[in-house]
């Protein structure tokens, strides 16, 4: 075998124990404890945190809304929980005829919960996606009740917005003129930064996207009857937004989810189409590193936001969005992962929660595998000296930085 061959044989090994040691080892061992699942009762403005285990009961806390931990909460049973948090398991108390029909001050009924409930999620993998430039622009009043599929798709140039009939790829020159002459009246100045949309016909309504102009204003824009519909968001003074969520559930007091060019996060109302910012306890929020959970009711708002260093859940009043609870979960890194450290000096992934991309990454580097580093580098050195054999020795230099990713290659392919 050539030098050059070798070289390679034992590049490519190298690389592909690198991806595949640190996969097995977290396939083969037991993955940590997930994150408490958080509800905020309208009730008792405490916290209701419920831990589950495949194959156990789930442990339910009641914890205070500002300061607690589940150290000091109070244990409560299901039932208990389903009645502390009607938003949520309305049905449950329908069936036994225990959903009463006033709380916190406000008449309820299942309709009524099930109309203002909503739900939204989005992760830095969906945020940082590479997206194509052509979007599809749906009917947001069909003739028909029901929402169909686009019939054309646009996209956004320095000077305008350009509509192209899926049919036969051509350009509708008419609604292109008609849209960049509407959207510009409202003060949009192209190109376009930042663009959301939910494309589906499986959903009850359309709002069509928030749009960023260049200059960092947030507009709302749909089409209607075939015809541009354009508002402009009405943000504070010298804020630039920087990414939006459009947000289509069912309570619709609430278009969309807004953070700016400080990581400040804002909640869009469809009622004057206004951004209002949530206050500044709630602390900001990068949603190209962090992901966003929303659940809505006629009651709070709770949001929760994961990051590299844990999770952090916040509750608002569904009316004035002020802050009514506060509780965060610090990530722990698991024994399994420490022992990782131990062993592996890095790690080679292709993909990443991060974005949708697919190329070679290094990741979690860890000096605290020199030292099996240096042992798996004398012992090859030593059997080297042994067999006289010059490329083990080349082989214990590289195990010194590299650990078993090389120690394995050239232990195995060595020649004798």
């Amino acid at each position: 075998m050539s030098k050059l061959s070798k070289i390679i044989l034992y590049a490519v090994a190298i690389t592909v124990l690198s991806w595949f040691l640190p996969w097995l080892y977290a396939l083969l061992t037991p993955s940590a404890s997930s994150d408490p699942f958080c509800a905020f009762s309208p009730i008792s403005s405490q916290w209701i945190v419920s831990r589950s285990a495949p194959g156990e009961k789930p442990v339910i806390t009641l914890v205070d809304a500002f300061g607690g931990n589940e150290s000091s909460g109070t244990r409560i049973p299901v039932s208990v929980r389903d009645s502390l948090a009607p938003q949520l398991y309305y049905r449950q108390l329908v069936a036994h005829d225990l959903l009463p029909d006033t709380i916190a001050g406000k008449a309820v009924s299942a309709h009524e919960l099930k109309t203002h409930e909503a739900f939204f999620t989005c992760s830095p993998r969906e945020t940082n996606k590479v997206f194509p430039g052509i979007w599809l622009m749906m009917e947001s009043m069909p003739v028909r009740v029901e929402l169909s599929d686009p019939k054309e798709g646009f996209r956004i140039t320095d000077n305008g917005i350009e509509f192209i009939r899926i049919s036969d790829n051509t350009v509708n020159s008419d609604r292109s003129r008609r849209f960049t002459e509407a959207m510009k009246s409202r003060g949009f100045r192209f190109p376009a930064k930042d663009l959301s949309a939910n494309i589906t016909s499986q959903k009850t309504y359309d709002e069509g996207y928030l749009m960023i102009d260049s200059e960092g204003k947030l507009f709302h824009i749909k089409q209607r009857g075939g015809r541009p519909y354009v508002a402009i968001i009405d943000m504070p003074e010298d804020v630039i937004a920087s990414k939006a969520f459009i947000w289509e559930e069912s309570d619709r007091s609430i278009l969309g989810l807004m953070t700016d060019t400080e990581n400040r996060p804002y909640v869009i109302r469809s009622d004057g189409h206004k951004a209002i910012p949530l206050p500044s306890e709630n602390g900001k929020i990068d949603p190209r590193r962090e992901s966003i959970m929303v659940m809505g009711s006629l009651f709070n708002l709770t949001v929760r936001y994961t990051g590299p260093d844990g999770s952090r859940w916040r509750a608002f009043d569904a009316d004035s969005l002020r802050l009514i609870g506060s509780i965060d979960f610090p990530r722990v890194t698991s024994t399994v992962s420490k022992i990782a450290g131990y062993v592996f000096p890095y790690t080679l992934s292709m993909t990443s929660s991060y974005d949708s991309l697919a190329y070679p990454r290094i990741k979690n580097f860890s000096l605290k595998a020199l030292p099996l580093g240096l042992l798996l580098a004398l012992t090859l050195w030593i059997m080297a000296a042994r067999r006289k054999d010059k490329t083990m020795k080349i082989g214990a230099l590289l195990t010194l930085p590299l650990g078993i990713f090389a120690f394995l290659p050239f232990l195995l392919l060595g020649d004798e």
